[in-house]
């Protein structure tokens, strides 16, 4: 009878395998920035040599970023190879529709998977965003920032790794999209309500757990903001 050795693992490897696992959860989200060294090593109470080991791997795997004399950040994994390609992709006129076509695909699977995902602090998070959603169609404002919040939220309650980082990578052109048409509709307070009850469509189907109500409110939803989006183009 053979047995294989049993390895004690380096510290190191365990805070190695930790921060890792907290990456690909997206427990750590992209773009967020990590405790202070010794702070950090404090919390995990180990040894800043330990921890610093442990930081370099990641960094060298591409899971985290350090900027010197700022701090630590978790890396979106699809920023850096999409960032100069979008600059460019999106001085093309059909830039914002091609992007509506492959948001529609992403996030009317998003809204399905998030309302059997989502956690209680998530939809809090989403009617927070919602409520400045009302607040800025009350007070006549653009309110594009919630707006893009709100659905990045939703991305974040698939709890699919690779889609929070997709959605993080072109979260600045989700709110630019966001700002074109509501810039265009919050004028016309019967279409900019539209827009608003929209969001509380979702909202309410992911809330009761409702995966083909959620999928069919994202899908109507974003079939109007690609129809809106055709319409600014035909006035230019």
């Amino acid at each position: 009878m053979k047995f294989n050795k049993v390895k004690q693992k380096k510290i190191s490897d365990i805070i190695y395998e930790q921060l890792r696992e907290k990456i690909i959860s997206s427990e750590l989200s992209p773009d967020e920035k990590l405790p202070p060294e010794r702070e950090l090593a404090a919390m995990m109470s180990v040894s800043r040599p330990s921890l610093r080991e442990a930081l370099h791997r990641l960094e060298d795997q591409g899971l985290l970023e350090q900027i010197q004399g700022d701090g630590t950040y978790v890396r979106s994994i699809a920023a850096s190879s999409v960032d100069k390609a979008f600059e460019e992709f999106f001085k093309h006129d059909d830039a914002l529709l091609h992007l509506m076509e492959v948001r529609k695909i992403l996030e009317t699977w998003a809204a399905r998977t998030a309302a059997e995902r989502a956690t209680d602090k998530e939809l809090h998070t989403m009617e927070e965003y919602l409520k400045e959603m009302k607040q800025a169609l009350d007070n006549k404002e653009v309110g594009h920032v919630p707006d893009a919040n709100f659905h990045n939220t939703i991305s974040y309650a698939t709890h699919n790794f690779l889609l929070i980082h997709l959605m993080n990578s072109i979260y600045e052109w989700i709110e630019k999209v966001s700002y074109e048409v509501r810039s265009r509709l919050f004028k016309d307070n019967d279409k900019f309500a539209n827009l608003y009850n929209q969001h509380v469509a979702v909202f309410e189907a992911m809330q009761g757990q409702n995966p083909d109500a959620a999928y069919d409110a994202m899908l109507a939803h974003m079939d109007y903001i690609i129809s809106e989006i055709k319409l600014i183009q035909k006035s230019k």
